[in-house]
């Protein structure tokens, strides 16, 4: 998987460099931008959920973010300013198979702040392919809640099921029972953040950071065997999760 993570780095420090040629197009902003593939789908419009596949590199090559490897597709709202300027430029731009390389200068990107692994003043570059464009959906995050607030976690429950089947209006992606289950874990309702975490595995079995997760809660809850379950899961399903071996690391120095 290193190895496959350096070519993936490689070649988009590769491709970065070329983006500095006659091919590149620059924007008022300092925002250039080299088309490696050209869709042919819906156009990104302000106030549209875009899903990408996306690869994110210092100028050095040097990975700090990415979706391909990890299977785990990122969503914006655009319009919303969720996401940093250079990106809401570059991606509105784009339509539904293009795959675009993006160099943001720091005005753009991060500006001084340090974020994460990306030092302060950094230029970044991006690699997108846009795979989806659609109207945004209504969060469940908040209507299950409630629920469980009023009427306990059995309600809640059954209403996910009643809701399942109104497809067009609400959000049922992994990151919703995810922070759904994280807002419990940090209200001390352990019991029923358990359920909402258990629930997220079963509907979302090939999502790595959802095993992750309910090891967490195992962990919580004092269920160290199944808490070790969930984080190999985690690592079957992306090797990379330096998380879940470190938590495995945690549990097994405690027996």
């Amino acid at each position: 998987m290193r190895k496959l993570l350096f070519i993936i780095s490689f070649w988009v420090y590769v491709i970065s460099v070329s983006a500095q040629s006659s091919d590149t197009i620059t924007t008022e902003s300092g925002l250039k931008y080299y088309i490696v593939e050209d869709g042919d789908g819906e156009k990104v419009q302000e106030g549209k959920e875009v899903t990408l596949h996306g690869i994110g590199t210092l100028e050095n090559g040097e990975v700090f973010w990415e979706t391909r490897e990890s299977n785990s597709p990122f969503q914006f709202v655009t319009g919303k300013n969720n996401v940093i300027k250079g990106v809401e430029e570059g991606v509105s731009k784009m339509r539904v198979g293009d795959r675009w390389i993006f160099i943001l200068p720091p005005e753009i990107a991060y500006g001084v702040k340090q974020r994460g692994p990306i030092p302060p003043n950094s230029t970044l570059v991006f690699d997108y392919e846009v795979l989806d464009v659609s109207d945004p959906k209504k969060s469940i995050i908040d209507t299950l809640y409630k629920i469980i607030e009023s009427d306990g976690i059995d309600q809640a429950l059954d209403m996910y099921q009643y809701l399942k089947d109104q497809k067009d209006i609400f959000n049922f992606r992994a990151d919703q029972l995810n922070v759904l289950g994280y807002k419990l874990i940090g209200e001390e309702k352990h019991d029923a953040a358990e359920v909402v975490l258990e629930l997220n595995a079963k509907e979302h079995p090939d999502n790595f950071n959802v095993w992750d997760s309910l090891g967490e809660i195992y962990m919580v809850l004092g269920k160290d065997e199944l808490a070790v379950e969930c984080y190999e899961k985690s690592l079957e399903l992306y090797p990379k999760n330096t998380n879940a071996t470190e938590m495995i690391r945690k549990i097994k120095a405690k027996e």
